[in-house]
């Protein structure tokens, strides 16, 4: 099948950008839209603390509502506008066919472009445009909702995805009320629906089989950017661990600056005597550095190391060795398909954890009276 290129989205060529008022009223609409309230608004003072406005634009922004008959009039400031149902039925029901999803960059893989492939694949045939934005810019922003609230303004009705977005984004989104489903983990405080794998499960069963094959000395090797899903395995193997009376887990944190990772490398892993049983590693940019780099200090895999890989994709098929690994197929993408499409029909997706299969490869050094088990629970 052939497949077209995403389309990528640049922000630096709008014209003709809208005022604040105008990107609050967008917001606002999205959310009356989606009958987020009731019978009326939250107080004055309450919304644009929330928009990190002040209330001359918010009141401007509220009147661009008024006159296109979402509002009623103002009795009160402290109780808020009141919401006219009769606009918000007609608009309730029309249905989205946009859909930006936003990354810090298209250069997470080959697997991103596969996914994405397939997503504008399931979705165009729906007539549903998708869009990709690189947001790289707004990753290191303690306080980013500002600009996501710009950003959000200059493709109002939009359905949004957000992908490998550190715990600031998905609370500017989910503060901003935004139609969106996170592509991944969520983190404790976030409600937004989101699909993933089930790294937890993932992660207690790579630890168990460790563990059971005698290696005891783990270590995890993650991206240095806080992720949802990464916390999550790093929890979920301490406990293992500490629940089997093992060493406690060294935990790598790196992005992907070859220099400092094999740096890492060549003073936690390779010399015998930091040297841990197991490296497990969760990123494909990680593994595509870190398995050469340790062949070539003359480590032998699994002999001298066994190496487990949280994930799979194509290009990690054609290692050698060929690495112990956990795969999915189609089945993240066409879920999110789903998650995206009731989103446009203005219906709430149910979150997701998808359990993978796990591949034996050539990297795992299993105990010789003993043979691996493949299968994953929910809870393992």
């Amino acid at each position: 099948m052939k497949h077209t290129a995403p389309k990528i989205m640049h922000e630096r060529h709008v014209a003709h950008p809208k005022s604040k008022a105008g990107q609050l009223a967008d917001l606002l609409r999205v959310r009356l839209s989606a009958d987020e309230w009731d019978e009326s608004l939250p107080s004055e003072r309450a919304l644009a603390e929330q928009y990190l406005v002040s209330r001359t634009t918010l009141r401007k922004a509220l009147e661009i509502l008024h006159g296109e008959g979402w509002l009623g009039e103002c009795a009160s400031t402290r109780s808020g506008r009141t919401v006219k149902k009769s606009q918000r039925k007609t608009h309730s029901k029309k249905r989205s066919d946009k859909v930006v999803l936003l990354t810090p960059s298209l250069n997470e893989g080959p697997i991103l472009l596969e996914h994405l492939a397939i997503l504008r694949e399931m979705l165009g045939r729906r007539g549903m445009q998708v869009e990709i934005r690189e947001i790289a810019h707004l990753l290191e922003r303690k306080k980013p909702e500002e600009m996501l609230a710009q950003l959000v303004a200059k493709t109002p009705g939009a359905v949004w995805v957000l992908y490998k977005m550190p715990q600031p984004l998905q609370l500017a989104a989910q503060h901003l009320g935004l139609p969106c489903v996170i592509y991944g983990s969520a983190f404790p405080n976030v409600e937004l629906p989101s699909i993933d794998v089930d790294f937890g499960a993932v992660a207690r069963h790579a630890t168990g089989r460790c563990l059971v094959n005698g290696l005891t000395r783990l270590a995890v090797l993650i991206h240095r950017t806080g992720l949802a899903g990464d916390s999550i395995i790093v929890n979920e193997i301490t406990a293992e661990l500490a629940k089997a009376g093992a060493p406690a887990l060294l935990v790598l944190r790196h992005d992907f600056n070859r220099a400092r990772l094999l740096d890492a490398l060549d003073l936690r892993i390779v010399p015998l005597s930091a040297r841990p049983d197991a490296l497990l590693v969760v990123n494909q940019h990680h593994l595509l550095t870190a398995l050469p780099h340790l062949l070539h200090r003359g480590l032998r895999i699994p002999d001298d190391l066994s190496l487990i890989y949280l994930s799979n994709d194509p290009v990690v098929e054609r290692l050698s060795p060929l690495p112990d690994r956990y795969d999915l197929g189609t089945l993240l993408p066409r879920r999110l398909a789903t998650a995206i499409q009731a989103l446009a029909n203005g219906e709430r997706p149910v979150s997701s954890r998808l359990l993978p299969n796990m591949i034996v490869g050539e990297s795992f050094a299993t105990h010789p009276h003993k043979s691996p088990a493949t299968g994953l629970k929910k809870g393992q």
